[in-house]
């Protein structure tokens, strides 16, 4: 088989950053990744620096010659992430982003084949409230403004008469390893955890009504991308990607607080977003006495909002579950253990010396 191209755009993400380990692993593929910053470790991808909001400067992107699969992970978040995914101006920008990306590398891609974007819950209204369960890909969307049926619209609309096909992945809470991420909550938990032990605290869940929750492995993304990318049968089509099982957060503390050899003690319901950004203080004496890499407080955890939403504060119970049969039906049928997932990537987020032991 010939060698095939992946451009990975926003590879420093919680996606992009497994993505780009992924497929720089495999000898079938050549790689090149895409974000604002360039990378803080060893890579033999190809690299292009780019702000994707600036199109004159994504104009660079037309350097990268060869290009045979996208995967667009990037997105753009306001600094009131939860508020911003409803209004349209969130729209323009990462609607506006992606247009930047495929309008230059499609100009100079003659083998383009593929393009796979990624979305999520929000596409059957998750930030609203309660949504049909378990959401289905053939689900009737929900009350914009929502960016994701602008992209997909958008490139939907592009392909037509095109020799290159398309396809969009629905994970549901993508964990990784990521540091700048707003949506990354296992930096947001690691954080906490050690924050409270510094302070001599026993690890409390800060969230509130119990739910049964559902996550995704930003690697088994990874994996789902290279199916959805490669396989004639996913052209042009939504797939739900998940771990395949389900978790609540009371199962998950109790490993975290062992994790970090902590006393665990029952919930006590806050907000994070209203607390935590008070504690860089204490998270800057974490990194001095443990010598982890110097990292900013709001590089680690940008933004605490997210975990407020996904702990549930403040909220009544709201399910989320997402069918992943079309996935399953269609061959991919990988699957991660969320609970030892959790734990895995904070002990790998350790060993990387961005968390304490």
């Amino acid at each position: 088989m010939a060698r095939q191209k992946m451009l990975i755009v926003g590879a420093l993400g919680t996606v992009g950053r497994p993505m780009l380990e992924h497929f720089e692993a495999s000898p079938e593929w050549d790689v090149c990744g895409v974000s604002r910053r360039t990378p803080d470790f060893e890579t033999t991808a190809e690299w292009a620096a780019v702000d994707l909001r600036n199109p004159d400067d994504c104009r660079n992107l037309r350097e990268i010659k060869g290009v045979t699969n996208i995967c667009y992970t990037a997105v753009y978040e306001k600094p009131d992430v939860t508020r911003g995914w409803s209004e349209w101006d969130h729209v323009e920008t990462n609607l506006a982003m992606l247009k930047n990306v495929v309008e230059n590398v499609e100009a100079v891609s003659s083998n383009l084949r593929h393009i796979t974007l990624l979305q999520g819950t929000k596409a059957y209204g998750g930030h609203l409230g309660p949504f049909r369960q378990p959401a289905r890909e053939s689900d009737q969307r929900y009350m914009r403004p929502n960016f994701y049926y602008d992209q997909q619209d958008w490139i939907s609309e592009r392909q037509q008469g095109k020799e290159w096909s398309w396809s969009v992945l629905r994970p549901q809470i993508v964990c990784g390893l990521a540091v700048g991420s707003p949506l990354n909550i296992i930096t947001a938990i690691g954080v906490f955890a050690a924050v409270s032990r510094e302070y001599g605290l026993p690890l409390r869940f800060p969230g509130g009504a119990s739910r049964i929750g559902e996550a995704t492995d930003a690697r088994l993304i990874a994996k789902a991308a290279e199916w959805a990318g490669t396989s004639p049968q996913c052209a042009n089509q939504v797939f739900n990607i998940a771990n395949g099982d389900v978790y609540v957060w009371e199962n998950v503390f109790p490993k975290v607080a062992e994790l970090f050899r902590m006393e665990l003690e029952p919930a006590q319901p806050f907000s994070l977003a209203r607390i935590m950004p008070q504690n860089e203080p204490i998270w800057d004496r974490v990194v001095a006495k443990h010598g982890l890499k110097p990292y900013k407080y709001t590089e680690v955890v940008p933004s605490w909002q997210f975990a407020d939403f996904l702990f549930g504060y403040g909220q009544r119970p709201n399910p989320h579950h997402m069918s992943t049969i079309k996935a399953r039906k269609l061959g991919f049928h990988d699957c991660v253990d969320s609970e030892e997932m959790f734990v895995d990537l904070l002990q790998e987020l350790q060993k990387r010396r961005i968390l304490p032991e």
